[in-house]
C-alpha cells in the first residue's frame, strides 16, 4: 500500500549553513540573540561547559568573552562534579535589570552563582546561593513596582528573587530540586509558576504565598508556557514521564497528552493553521515532535532518529506567508516542518480510486482514508547533537551543538 500526500503549500529554496563558530568547549543549551549595543544588529550570547560566556556578532566574529573561573574549597569539592563546576547549564537572559535603559546579561552556574554582566562583558554583580542554578534565570517585574526582579530556582529546593542590583528580596522553599525555568502569569493576580524534580508544579504570589500546586507523574524540568487555549489563561508544561499537561490559572487540569518519552523543553504556542486558535508544538524523547490542537488532540507528529530536547521554533523561514516548525534533534539534524502538516492518503496500486485501509472497506467510499502527518520540508546535517535553537531573524536560526559548535542556518532561494 502506498502513501499519497496532499499539500497546499509550495516551498522553494533550500536550507544552508551560513557560518560556524567553534567555542572549543561543550555547549549545554541554546544561545540568546539580542541587540545589546544598540547598533541595530543582534549579538549572539551563550555559555559553555567550561565556564565561559561568548558574545559574537551576526557574522560569527567574537566581540568579547567572559571567563567565570570559579573555585571551591576542599570541603565543597566533595559535593560538586569537578567536571561541571564552571558550567553554564542554561541560556543567558538579556534584559535591562536595573532600569538604566541598557540590557544586562544574567545567568547562573552549577556552583550556584548568579552573575550579571553589562553589555560589554564586564561584571556588574554576583550572588551566591545554595545548590546549582540549572534553569534559565527569569528577569521580570513580578511585583508591579516598575522594576525588574531576577527569579531562579536551585537544586536545594529554593526559589530566589533578587532585585536589579543582585540583592536578595525573597526566598521560597519547596520540596524537591528546582531545575526548571520559572514562568510568570499576569492575567489577574500575578503568579510565579515553576516545577520540581518531585513532579510538583507550584504557583506562588510575588510575596511568597503559595496559591496552588499540581502533582505531575514525573519530574518537571521544562519551562511552563502560558496562553489562551481552552480558557482565559492556560499553562502548558511537560514532565519526564512523557506527559504534557494543560492547566487553568488555578492549577486545575484541562487535558493531558501522553507521549512515550520524557519532555525536557518548553512547548511553543502558535496559530499554525489560521483558525484563530493556538496550537501546541513540542518535542519528546520518544524522538517525535508533536502538534496538538488547543484541546490537546494530536493534529500531526513527525519522528526523527533520536531525542528532541530543544524547544521548537515557529516562524516563516522561507517568507511564503505560512508558518514552519523548526526543531533540532540529538540525531545531529535540524528539521524544518510544514506548520500544518499534510494529509496522507493510503491507496492500493491497481485501483483507480482511493481504497480504505484494512478493516474499513465499504461499498461506497464516503471518506478519504488516512491521517494528518508531519511533513518535512528541509533537513540539514550538523556536527553533532543539537542542544539549543534560537531565532536570529525569520530566515536565520542559530543552533548550538553539544560538541561546542554554533551554527547559523539560513534559508536560501
Amino acid at each position: 500500500m502506498f502513501s499519497f500526500s496532499k499539500s497546499t503549500h509550495q516551498h522553494k529554496g533550500r536550507i544552508i549553513q551560513k557560518w560556524t563558530f567553534d567555542a572549543r568547549s561543550p555547549l549545554l543549551s541554546s544561545a540568546a540573540a539580542v541587540d545589546i549595543d544598540g547598533d541595530g544588529r543582534k549579538e549572539i550570547i551563550f555559555g559553555t561547559k567550561d565556564g565561559k560566556i561568548f558574545c559574537i556578532d551576526e557574522e560569527s566574529k567574537k566581540k568579547w568573552e567572559y571567563d567565570i573561573k570559579e573555585s571551591v574549597d576542599e570541603t565543597e569539592s566533595f559535593f560538586y562534579d569537578s567536571d561541571r563546576i564552571d558550567s553554564v547549564p542554561a541560556t543567558p537572559t538579556i534584559k535591562d535589570v536595573d532600569g538604566d535603559g541598557q540590557p544586562e546579561i544574567v545567568f547562573g552556574t552549577e556552583l550556584g552563582i548568579a552573575y550579571c554582566l553589562d553589555g560589554k562583558g564586564k561584571l556588574r554583580w554576583e550572588y551566591k546561593t545554595e545548590g546549582a542554578i540549572r534553569g534559565r534565570i527569569l528577569v521580570e517585574d513580578v511585583d508591579g513596582d516598575g522594576q525588574a526582579e531576577i527569579v531562579f530556582g536551585t537544586t536545594t529546593g529554593r526559589l530566589v528573587i533578587l532585585d536589579g542590583d543582585g540583592k536578595e528580596r525573597y526566598v521560597f522553599e519547596v520540596e524537591g530540586s528546582v531545575e526548571s525555568t520559572p514562568a510568570v502569569i499576569k492575567e489577574g493576580a500575578t503568579q510565579i509558576v515553576f516545577g520540581t524534580e518531585k513532579g510538583m508544579l507550584y504557583s506562588f504570589s510575588p510575596l511568597g504565598k503559595q496559591l496552588w500546586r499540581f502533582q505531575a507523574k514525573g519530574a518537571i524540568r521544562a519551562r511552563p508556557v502560558a496562553g489562551s487555549l481552552v480558557g482565559r489563561e492556560n499553562l502548558v508544561v511537560g514532565d519526564t514521564a512523557g506527559v504534557l499537561y494543560c492547566l487553568d490559572e488555578k492549577g486545575n487540569e484541562q487535558w493531558r497528552f501522553l507521549t512515550e518519552g520524557a519532555i525536557y523543553s518548553r512547548a511553543s504556542l502558535a496559530d499554525l493553521n489560521g483558525d484563530g486558535r493556538l496550537e501546541v508544538v513540542f518535542g519528546s524523547c520518544d524522538n517525535k515532535v508533536y502538534c496538538l490542537s488547543h484541546r490537546g488532540e494530536r493534529l500531526w507528529s513527525y519522528e526523527t532518529d533520536f531525542w528532541i530536547i530543544t524547544s521548537p521554533i515557529v516562524t516563516d523561514i522561507d517568507g511564503d506567508g505560512n508558518l514552519e516548525v523548526v526543531v533540532g534533534s540529538l540525531d545531529h539534524n535540524l528539521y524544518v516542518l510544514d506548520g500544518e502538516g499534510i494529509y496522507s492518503l493510503d491507496y492500493m496500486p491497481g485501483l483507480s480510486g482511493v481504497a480504505h485501509q484494512a478493516g474499513h472497506y465499504t461499498e461506497v467510499l464516503t471518506q478519504e482514508p488516512g491521517e494528518q502527518v508531519g511533513h518535512r520540508l528541509w533537513q540539514i546535517r550538523t556536527q553533532g547533537m543539537i542542544v539549543g535553537c534560537e531565532e536570529l531573524e525569520k530566515d536565520n536560526i542559530i543552533i548550538n551543538i553539544k560538541s561546542g559548535y554554533v551554527n547559523d542556518i539560513t534559508h536560501s532561494e
